[in-house]
């Protein structure tokens, strides 16, 4: 097997990784959706930050990797700001959940795509072809369908959190993939969930203090203030673990369609656990979006196919 047919078949399976973090990153948000709304969203947020952590942790020790002893050792500038890129990602877009609609919130963070590919072109100067920009077209105007102006019912400013915190999340990706295949996947989430974790608490201890506010009681429940925020972590560890291995394998015009299956997945538990409403232009959108997906996949295929043959 030639170099490039090693790439094309790593870049196949980053696709897959990805494809799978897409469908199960509104499954671990539907958690935090769910959660009691008297529980501080900062603090929900925060412990589910220390629980991603504490699973990447044990994982370590379970797989006996060297890093075991100090998940931090080796951590640069670069790691940190990858960690703190996924903080501001992940905590804008868990507070936005208590206020829009979770297919919204999951269509505008999905525009991270967008981001991901203009961050690669001038962080990694990866090229962008005009395929990869007519694909990007054609999702955007699904993306548009999908989530309408006046379907979340808020304000306009809250309607933009998702949108911001998938700009963080596009960036996040590009900034794992600068820093390559060196680290393990489970080392760089406990980087991640350390430093959002204490960040996100800081922030939140910071502002009862300001504000002179005391804990809810509701806190000292542990079926409504921990089990969401476990459960999510459950799941968000396996998301997590998919993403960046697909940041690791694969350029980022490559992975940008595939996590629009994202989209799907966010409608369909919108629908049927919070009662949202799928219209026919979420409808046609979802449809747009999906045969984007499918369309890139067999374009890298024929390509890769041809390159093979001459």
């Amino acid at each position: 097997m030639n170099h490039h047919s090693k790439d094309v078949a790593r870049h196949r399976i980053g696709i897959i990784y990805m494809s799978v973090a897409a469908v199960l990153f509104p499954i671990k948000d539907s958690f935090l959706k769910a959660q009691d709304p008297a529980v501080p969203a900062l603090l929900a947020i925060s412990l589910y930050f220390f629980v991603q952590m504490s699973i990447g942790f044990c994982g370590l020790h379970i797989t006996r990797h060297p890093s075991r002893t100090n998940p931090f050792a080796g951590m640069t500038r670069l790691h940190f700001l990858r960690s703190v890129t996924l903080t501001c990602s992940l905590a804008t877009f868990f507070f936005s959940l208590r206020y829009v609609p979770l297919s919204t919130a999951v269509t505008l963070f999905t525009l991270q795509s967008l981001f991901c590919i203009g961050f690669a072109r001038f962080i990694l100067n990866e090229p962008i072809h005009r395929r990869h920009l007519v694909l990007v077209a054609c999702a955007t105007a699904g993306v548009l369908l999908v989530a309408k102006p006046d379907a979340s019912g808020s304000g306009f400013g809250v309607n933009l959190l998702p949108l911001l915190s998938g700009a963080f999340g596009g960036l996040y990706i590009i900034v794992t993939r600068k820093l390559g295949a060196q680290e393990s996947p489970l080392q760089l989430v406990c980087q991640d969930g350390a430093t959002a974790s204490l960040s996100v608490l800081a922030l939140y201890l910071a502002g009862i203090f300001i504000r002179g506010d005391a804990i809810p009681p509701e806190v000292l429940e542990p079926v409504t203030f921990l089990l969401p925020p476990l459960l999510a972590a459950a799941v968000g560890m396996i998301s997590s673990f998919a993403m960046i291995r697909a940041a690791q394998l694969a350029p980022a015009a490559k992975l940008a369609p595939a996590s629009y299956l994202e989209i799907a997945s966010g409608a369909l538990i919108g629908i049927f656990i919070f009662g949202e409403h799928l219209d026919l232009p979420k409808i046609t959108g979802i449809i747009i979006i999906v045969a984007v997906c499918l369309t890139n996949t067999l374009m890298n295929e024929t390509m890769s196919v041809q390159t093979e043959c001459r």
